[in-house]
């Protein structure tokens, strides 16, 4: 599978990084450079057929005229646009050719609601697959080629294998990281916890996905009543303590279970 990347800001660095460069995830944080024991035993740069780093909207200005002049043509099956001027957003389906196109909103403002409605109209008149998670790592699919792309790169709602002995977590595996990678950060600091609480145990992952550190937004969105930051930190803890055996759909807010314990 092919993928293009457009993109501006460290979050997308960070997409970016873990996908292709996963050796440098010291550089961002979590582990530290002498901690690194090189965990994400994988590298997706062949995949990658197409990456453009643009600047951040703010800086372009409010109006592009001419979005076509910052992005050469492009082909690939998966198109990512993380945190891209609305003009050139709105503009992708016409100026690259892609089979589906995800927008990430971990910040409202990568993506408002009405320019979400605007993406999703034009690309199913074109017929290229369009989802808007919010924040990146609540992405799912069931078919098609976002599915696809969720199981060929390993990536979305993060999941675990956790092997346990007794209250202790012995060992835990990385099925599916969330795009910025920290899953694999929060099961390595999880190795060797001894459950004593649930509670406890909770805000230790959180903790960890926390300290990575997650990147999305903590701003209130308008949508989500909260912040991105919150529904990361509710997606992590849930996916984490469900995969060693420990009931956590309490720790999730109830207007937020529907989202965080029933999506698939």
């Amino acid at each position: 599978m092919e993928l293009g990347i457009i993109y501006s800001g460290e979050f997308g660095k960070r997409f970016v990084s873990n996908l292709a460069y996963p050796y440098l995830c010291p550089t961002f944080g979590a582990c530290g450079i002498n901690g690194c024991d090189y965990c994400k035993r994988y590298d997706f740069s062949s995949s990658i057929v197409y990456a453009k780093e643009l600047a951040e909207p703010q800086e372009i200005g409010l109006y592009v005229e001419e979005p076509e002049s910052y992005l050469e043509p492009f082909e690939c099956d998966i198109a990512v646009a993380i945190n891209v001027h609305p003009d050139i957003l709105v503009s992708l389906p016409e100026i690259g050719e892609f089979k589906a196109l995800i927008v990430p909103a971990c910040n409202q403002n990568w993506c408002l609601p009405g320019l979400r409605k605007q993406l999703a109209e034009k690309c199913g008149e074109l017929g290229i697959e369009f989802a808007s998670p919010k924040p990146f790592c609540s992405l799912t699919g069931n078919s098609g080629w976002i599915s696809r792309f969720i199981d060929e790169f390993k990536i979305g709602r993060p999941e675990f294998r956790v092997e346990r002995g007794g209250d202790a977590i012995k060992k835990v595996e990385v099925i599916k990281s969330d795009p910025c990678g920290s899953a694999y950060f929060v099961a390595k600091r999880m190795t060797g916890y001894i459950i004593e609480s649930k509670e406890d145990f909770w805000k230790e992952i959180h903790q960890h996905q926390c300290a990575y550190p997650c990147m999305a937004s903590m701003d209130r969105d308008v949508e989500l009543k909260e912040a991105p930051f919150h529904l990361a930190g509710y997606i992590m803890v849930y996916q984490f303590s469900t995969a060693a055996g420990v009931e956590a759909e309490e720790f999730v807010p109830e207007h937020f279970r529907e989202i965080v314990c029933r999506a698939r």
